[in-house]
C-alpha cells in the first residue's frame, strides 16, 4: 500500500500542521505503508503548474506529481 501524503494550506494555524503532517507518518507507520510525505511538493503553490483554482494541478503539474510518486510506486510493484 502506498499513502500520498497532504500538507495544509499557509492559511491555516500553524500549530495544526505539524500535527496534519504528522497523521500520515503515524498512519503509514501503523499499516505498514509506503509514503510520499507531500504529494503536490513542486507544486503547490506554483502558479503555472496549477489550474485557477490554485488547488488543482495542471497537466504538468500532474507529471511532476506522477514523477515524484512513480519511484515509490515502482519499487512497491517490483
Amino acid at each position: 500500500m502506498l499513502l500520498l501524503g497532504m500538507e495544509l494550506p499557509a492559511w491555516i494555524p500553524s500549530s495544526l500542521v505539524g500535527d496534519f503532517r504528522r497523521i500520515f507518518r503515524q498512519v503509514a507507520q501503523r499499516n505498514d505503508m509506503a509514503l510520499v510525505p507531500f504529494m503536490l511538493d513542486g507544486v503547490a503553490g506554483i502558479r503555472h503548474l496549477n489550474l485557477h483554482d490554485g488547488i488543482h494541478p495542471t497537466a504538468a503539474g500532474y507529471r511532476i506529481v506522477a514523477d515524484k510518486i512513480w519511484p515509490v510506486l515502482k519499487r512497491l510493484i517490483s
